[in-house]
């Protein structure tokens, strides 16, 4: 087989592939493309609690930024890995008790 003809083929599978995921997954193809601000909220123990605008792609961590910061003293009892994920418009970021 030629090598071009195999390197063309590979590469239409590979485009054909994310084609199928974005497909079956409109959520991250929202996540993707979507470039318009989103709105998230913000409970527990930080210094400024309640809704806010962010832009797209933005995480729990900035979030948590935005809001002023933690409580002196206050420890989350969160997965790292929660507050690094890319936020959703109309997501509530419950942190525990204030």
């Amino acid at each position: 087989m030629n090598p071009i003809w195999l390197r063309r083929m590979v590469f239409f599978i590979v485009i054909l592939s994310g084609l199928v995921i974005l497909k079956e997954n409109p959520d991250l193809r929202k996540r993707i493309y979507s470039e318009a601000p989103i709105r998230v909220k913000i409970e527990g123990p930080v210094v400024n609690p309640g809704i806010y605008t962010l832009d797209a792609g933005s995480n729990g961590n900035d979030l948590i930024g935005i809001a002023g910061g933690t409580l002196p003293g206050v420890q989350i009892k969160l997965e790292d890995s929660i507050l690094e994920q890319p936020l959703e418009d109309g997501q509530i970021l419950k942190l525990g008790k204030r």
